[in-house]
C-alpha cells in the first residue's frame, strides 16, 4: 500500500518559503552595510499626526512630542509611508524638511525644520544587534520550523512550532518596511504586521499543546481554557485591528482613523495581553514539568522552561517599563543597555531546537536519515526492475531476429517477453508495497491492532501463551524485532523472548534502579543508551550493570506490567525496523496493553493458586475457603480519598463465597468509578466469573471512558466471551467527577440505586435505571447512559437483592420502603454508620432467620469540599 504523499502541504510548506526567503532577503538588503545614513528619527502617532517618538538629534533641531506633523519635504503627511520615503531617499549632505504645527497657543502655529543628513559607520552595538537579532535569529527560527514541518508534515504540533518560529522574529519592531516603495511596502507590512500579531497566540497555544496536553479534566485543563478566553480571544481581536491599521496607516492614516480611536483607549490592554500571553506558555511549561514522572521529560521542561525565562525576562522588564513611563526606550535607556535586553531572545529558539532534535522531543532526530533509506530503498527497486526489464528486451529481441527462428517462434519469444516485462513491473510494485509496510511505515491498521490486543489478552489465563501472542503481535504490527517479557517477583528474569540468543544472564533484582523507576512512575521509559544526560545515567540507583544488561536486550523502551501498585514485571522493546522513534501514539497503546497483560497476569496468577490450593486441601472445604479469599483480595482494600465524598461499601456473602460484587476505583483527574453487581448462581463459578468481571471492568476504566455505554458494552462482550450459555450478571457502573459533581452511569438490569434528596425538610427518591439489560447474557447490546449532578447531602445508595428480599421466618420481605424509611432516618450520620445501620435494620427484620441471598450495600454522601 503506497505511502500518500502530503503534497497540499508541501505546497503550502513551499508558498511560505517563497514569502519568507523573499521578505527576509529585502529587508537584509537594508542594513548589510558597511556604514549607515544618520537620520533623525521621529514617529507620528498613528490617529492624530501627533508625534510621539523623538530621538536626540530631531530634539536638536526643534522637533518636540506633541508637534502635529503637517508635511515631509513638501509632501503632505497623510500615511507613515511619506516618512518611510523619505527616510529612504535621504542621501548625506541633504536635509529632510518637515513642517510641524505646535499644540501649544503660545507658540508659532506651524514651524519648518531641517533634519540634516549624514554618513556615518556602524557601531558596536548597531553591529552586534544587526547580527544577532536580525539576521541569526530570524534564520534559527526559519531554520528550525521549515525543517520540524519538513520532516513532519501531517503533525499538528510541528505545525504550531513553524507558527511560533515564523512570527518569534517579528515581536521586533521596524521602520525599514515603510520606505520600500509601492507593493513591496504593503506586501512587507502584511507579512511582518500579521506575524507580529500570531506570535503571541502561538506561544500560548505552543506552551498548552507541548509536549502533551494538560489531562483533560483536570484543574489546569480547566484554567487554560479560562484563560483562552480571557486572553487569547480578546487579543485576537486586538491584532486583527493592527493589522488593518497597519496596512491602509501606510497610505492614508484618515481611512482608520474612526477604528483607531475605538480601539486607542484599550492600547495598554493589549500590551498587558501580550506580556500575560507569554507569561502563560512560561507557566505551562514550569507546571508540566512539576508534574511529569518521566525523568526524560522532566530534564526536557526544564531546559525549555529556563530557556524561555532566561530569553524573555530582560526584554519584557524593558518594554514594560518604556510603557509605563510612555516614552521610547532611546530616550530612557543607553543603546548598549536597549542591546543587551535584547540578545537574550536568541536564547529561546537555540532552546527549543535543542529540546526537539538534540533531546527527540518530537522524534525527529532519525527522521531524515529514514527518508534517505526509504529513498534509497525505493530506487534501488526501480533500478534494478528497469535492468531486468532491459534484460529481458534485449534477449527476447536477439532471440526474435536470429536467423535460425521462424515466424511462429519469433512471435512466441517476443509475447514471452512482453509477459515478462509485466511480471517484472507486477513484482517490483509488490517489493515497494512490502518495503513500505515492513521497513518504513507502521501497519495502518496499528490503533486497531493494538486496541484488539488489548481486549483480546483479557481472556487468556494460561501465561505463556499470554507471553507469546503479546511479543508477537506488539512486534508484527509495530516491525520490532526484539521483544523480552521480564517476570518477578524474586528477581526479573525474560519468561518470553523472541529475537536473541542466550539470555540466561539477564536479571535485574527488585532492588535495582531500573525496577525501583519503573515502580515508582508506572509509565513507559524512553531507553537512550548513548545519552550520558538521559535518566539511565543521572538516577543514582541505576547501577552500570543494569545498563550492560539493558544494552543486551537492545531496549529502546520498557513497558511496567502493574497491577495495584504491584510491577509484576516489565516489556522490553528494541527499535523498529524503521529506525522511527516510538510516537506519543504508540506509547499510549501500548500502554493499554500493558495494563491488560499486567491484569491477565495477575488473574492467571490467581487461578493457578485457586488450582493449586484446591489440589492439596479437602476439595470442598477448601474450594470455599480459597475463593473466599481470593474474593476478598478483588474487594476494595483501600478507599482512594475523593475531595467532597464520603463512601464505603460492603458485601456479606451468604454462604462463605457469593457472587455478589462491588468496586471503588480510582481515576484519572481525582474521578471515582462505583460499581454493583450481582451474578447468577452461588459459590465457585458465581466467584470466577465475578472475578472475570472485574478484570473487564477495570481493563476498560483504565482508559477513563467518557463514553460509558460503549465501555459496558464491551464488559458485556468480554464476560459473554469468557462464560458460559446460562451464566449472567446484573451490573451498574457509574463515575463520579469531583470538580463537577457529575454522575455518570449505566445499569445493566441491576436494581435501581436510589439518589436521596432532602429539600425543605422533605425527601425525594430518585431510581437511577437507565442503561439496558445484564450483562453476559447476550453478545452485543445498545446501552444507553444516564447522568445526574449530585449536591451536598444527597445520599446515593446501591444495593444488591439480598438487601431489599431479606427474609424473616415468615417469608416476609424486608422490602425497599423499609430500606427507604431506614436512609431517611439516619440520612445525618457518616456514609459507614449509615451502612451499619441499613445492616442492622435488616437484620434485626430478619431475626436471625437464614438468608439465601448474598447481601451487599454502596453508600455514598456528597459532603461540603472541607468536610
Amino acid at each position: 500500500m503506497p505511502i500518500k504523499r502530503p503534497l497540499f502541504r508541501y505546497s503550502v510548506l513551499a508558498f511560505l518559503l517563497a514569502i519568507t526567503v523573499a521578505y527576509e532577503v529585502r529587508y537584509l538588503s537594508d542594513i548589510v552595510r558597511g556604514e549607515k545614513i544618520d537620520v533623525p528619527v521621529f514617529a507620528a502617532d498613528d490617529a492624530t499626526n501627533r508625534i510621539g517618538v523623538v530621538d536626540s538629534e530631531a530634539a536638536k533641531a526643534g522637533i518636540r512630542r506633541g508637534d502635529i506633523l503637517i508635511s515631509v519635504n513638501g509632501v503632505a503627511y497623510t500615511g507613515a509611508a511619506v516618512l518611510g520615503n523619505a527616510r529612504e531617499k535621504a542621501l548625506p549632505g541633504t536635509f529632510i524638511v518637515v513642517t510641524v504645527r505646535s499644540p501649544d497657543p503660545g507658540q508659532p502655529r506651524e514651524r519648518i525644520i531641517s533634519l540634516p543628513v549624514m554618513r556615518s559607520s556602524l557601531g558596536f552595538w548597531e553591529v552586534t544587534a544587526d547580527v544577532v537579532l536580525n539576521f541569526l535569529l530570524p534564520a534559527l527560527c526559519l531554520l528550525l520550523g521549515f525543517w520540524v514541518v519538513l520532516m513532519r508534515p501531517h503533525d499538528g504540533m510541528a505545525w504550531l512550532l513553524f507558527s511560533l518560529m515564523m512570527s518569534f522574529p517579528h515581536i521586533l519592531e521596524t521602520y525599514k518596511i515603510e520606505g520600500w516603495g509601492p507593493g513591496w511596502r504593503e506586501a512587507g507590512m502584511l507579512y511582518h504586521a500579521t506575524l507580529a500579531a500570531v506570535f503571541p497566540i502561538a506561544i500560548f497555544l505552543f506552551g498548552r499543546y507541548f509536549p502533551e496536553p494538560f489531562p483533560k479534566a483536570s484543574i489546569y485543563e480547566r484554567t487554560w481554557r479560562v484563560q483562552f478566553w480571557l486572553l487569547a480571544v480578546p487579543f485576537s481581536v486586538f491584532g486583527i485591528e493592527s493589522v488593518i491599521v497597519r496596512m491602509r496607516d501606510l497610505d492614508s492614516y484618515r481611512s482608520v482613523y474612526r477604528l483607531n480611536s475605538y480601539f486607542r483607549p484599550f492600547d495598554r490592554l493589549a500590551d498587558l495581553l501580550v506580556y500575560l500571553l507569554i507569561a502563560s506558555f512560561c507557566a505551562a511549561i514550569g507546571i508540566k514539568w512539576r508534574l511529569t514522572k518521566s525523568p526524560d521529560a522532566r530534564r526536557r521542561l526544564r531546559l525549555l522552561y529556563w530557556g524561555a525565562t532566561i530569553a524573555f525576562t530582560p526584554a519584557l522588564a524593558l518594554t514594560l517599563y518604556g510603557r509605563i513611563k510612555g516614552v521610547s526606550l532611546a530616550a530612557l535607556f543607553p543603546q548598549w543597555a536597549i542591546v543587551l535586553a535584547l540578545l537574550p531572545l536568541a536564547l529561546f529558539p537555540l532552546t527549543l531546537a535543542y529540546v526537539i532534535v538534540v533531546q527527540k522531543a518530537m522524534g525527529v532526530g532519525v527522521a531524515l536519515r529514514q527518508g534517505l533509506q526509504y529513498a534509497l530503498a525505493r530506487s534501488g527497486i526501480r533500478l534494478l526492475q528497469a535492468l531486468a526489464v532491459i534484460a529481458v528486451i534485449a534477449t527476447a529481441a536477439t532471440l526474435a531476429t536470429h536467423e535460425s527462428r521462424n515466424r511462429p517462434q519469433k512471435i512466441t519469444v517476443i509475447a514471452v517477453g512482453i509477459i515478462a516485462v509485466l511480471t517484472i513491473r507486477r513484482a517490483g510494485e509488490r517489493l515497494r508495497g512490502w518495503i513500505d509496510r515492513r521497513f518504513f511505515r507502521e501497519t495502518y491498521d496499528a490503533e486497531q491492532v493494538l486496541t484488539e490486543l488489548s481486549d483480546q489478552v483479557r481472556a487468556i489465563v494460561e501465561p505463556k501463551s499470554l507471553l507469546e501472542t503479546v511479543a508477537s503481535r506488539v512486534a508484527d504490527t509495530l516491525h520490532i524485532s526484539r521483544v523480552a517479557v521480564l517476570l518477578g517477583p524474586d528477581a526479573f528474569r525474560p519468561a518470553y523472548a523472541m529475537g536473541y540468543g542466550d539470555l540466561s544472564a539477564v536479571s535485574f533484582p527488585p532492588t535495582a534502579g531500573v525496577v525501583k523507576l519503573l515502580r515508582q512512575q508506572n509509565e513507559p521509559a524512553r531507553v537512550y543508551l548513548e545519552n550520558p544526560d538521559s535518566w539511565l545515567y543521572l538516577e543514582p540507583d541505576v547501577e552500570d550493570h543494569e545498563r550492560y544488561k539493558l544494552a543486551a536486550l537492545g531496549s529502546e523502551l520498557l513497558l511496567p506490567l502493574a497491577v495495584r501498585d504491584k510491577l509484576l514485571g516489565f516489556i522490553s522493546l528494541g527499535s523498529k525496523k524503521s529506525e522511527e522513534p516510538y510516537t506519543s501514539s504508540d506509547l499510549r497503546l501500548l500502554k493499554s496493553v500493558a495494563v491488560q497483560t499486567g491484569l491477565a497476569l495477575e488473574n492467571a496468577n490467581l487461578m493457578r493458586e485457586i488450582a493449586n490450593e484446591v489440589a492439596q486441601r479437602e476439595r470442598l472445604n477448601r474450594e470455599v475457603e480459597i475463593a473466599r479469599e481470593v474474593q476478598e483480595r478483588l474487594f476494595p482494600q483501600k478507599l482512594p480519598a475523593i475531595a467532597g465524598l464520603d463512601y464505603v461499601g460492603q458485601c456479606r456473602p451468604a454462604l462463605g463465597v457469593g457472587g455478589d460484587y462491588y468496586d471503588f476505583l480510582a481515576l484519572p483527574q481525582g474521578q471515582l468509578g462505583v460499581a454493583v453487581g450481582d451474578v447468577s448462581g452461588k459459590g465457585i463459578a458465581a466467584a470466577l466469573m465475578m472475578a472475570s468481571l472485574q478484570a473487564s471492568l477495570r481493563g476498560e476504566a483504565t482508559r477513563a471512558p467518557e463514553n460509558l455505554a460503549a465501555a459496558v458494552g464491551n464488559v458485556n462482550r468480554l464476560v459473554y466471551e469468557a462464560s458460559s450459555q446460562e451464566r449472567y450478571a446484573t451490573f451498574f457502573y457509574g463515575q463520579y467527577d469531583p470538580a463537577s459533581r457529575r454522575f455518570d452511569y449505566v445499569n445493566a438490569g441491576h436494581n435501581p440505586p436510589m439518589l436521596f434528596r432532602c429539600s425543605d425538610g422533605q425527601w425525594t427518591v430518585t431510581r437511577l435505571d437507565v442503561g439496558g439489560t445484564v450483562v453476559g447474557l447476550l453478545e452485543t447490546f445498545p446501552y444507553q447512559q444516564g447522568s445526574v449532578t449530585l449536591a451536598t447531602g444527597d445520599v446515593f445508595v446501591g444495593f444488591t437483592d439480598g438487601i431489599s428480599e431479606a427474609m424473616n421466618s415468615s417469608d416476609e420481605e424486608w422490602g425497599e420502603q423499609r430500606l427507604i424509611a431506614t436512609v431517611e432516618h439516619c440520612a445525618s450520620v457518616s456514609a459507614e454508620c449509615m451502612l451499619d445501620e441499613i445492616f442492622a435494620a435488616a437484620d434485626t427484620f430478619v431475626a436471625g432467620a437464614k438468608q439465601h441471598d448474598d447481601m451487599t450495600l454502596v453508600v455514598l454522601k456528597v459532603v461540603n469540599q472541607s468536610g
